[in-house]
């Protein structure tokens, strides 16, 4: 053990320093067991019922439900609106995400297979515009089949697409990419 104030604690089987101080290690199975028991304030609760009236109103922003918050309504209950710095508190609450996201499917990540379809109703409406011949369709889909996955594919991308390809894929203003100077002629 040392003098110093700051290292002062008991020391572990394995030698290490234990204080006071030092973060709480918890288990998962504790973790459990505290949301559980968690049982929101009436200020969380009333701002659970503010934030499902916003996301029925399609603000799915969190600034948006911390903005309703300065309703009279709700000010008349709790002087003060939900600040940021308070809602961070709440999230550090065991148990108070849980609680207040089941009612609120729609702020849930999305599942893989949400993800799935979501590809493939990509997939689908763009190949729906190239049998349509429309040039937004073959544009995106070489954005979406050439584009660089990471940063080291950047060069080997560069060098398997055409200088036509290259050019066609270059964000430009005008309405027709192909009518760029390329030196490819019809």
């Amino acid at each position: 053990m040392t003098d110093d104030p700051k290292k002062k604690g008991a020391e572990t089987s394995a030698g290490w320093v234990q204080t006071v101080a030092a973060a709480r290690v918890v288990s998962a199975e504790e973790l459990r067991r505290q949301a559980a028991m968690f049982r929101p304030t009436p200020k969380q609760a009333m701002f659970r019922e503010f934030a499902e009236r916003q996301v029925e109103m399609g603000n799915l922003l969190l600034s948006r439900w911390l903005m309703a918050t300065k309703d009279q309504v709700f000010t008349q209950s709790f002087r003060r609106p939900v600040s940021r710095r308070e809602w961070d508190n709440w999230l550090t609450e065991p148990g108070f995400s849980d609680w207040f996201f089941e009612t609120l499917p729609q702020v849930a990540p999305l599942a893989e297979q949400e993800k799935q379809l979501a590809d493939q109703l990509f997939l689908e409406g763009l190949m729906r515009g190239m049998q349509g011949e429309k040039e937004w369709a073959f544009k995106e889909y070489g954005r979406f089949r050439f584009a660089q996955v990471a940063k080291g594919a950047a060069a080997a991308t560069q060098a398997a697409a055409t200088p036509e390809v290259q050019s066609f894929l270059q964000p430009d203003a005008s309405v027709n990419a192909w009518s760029k100077s390329t030196k490819a002629e019809a």
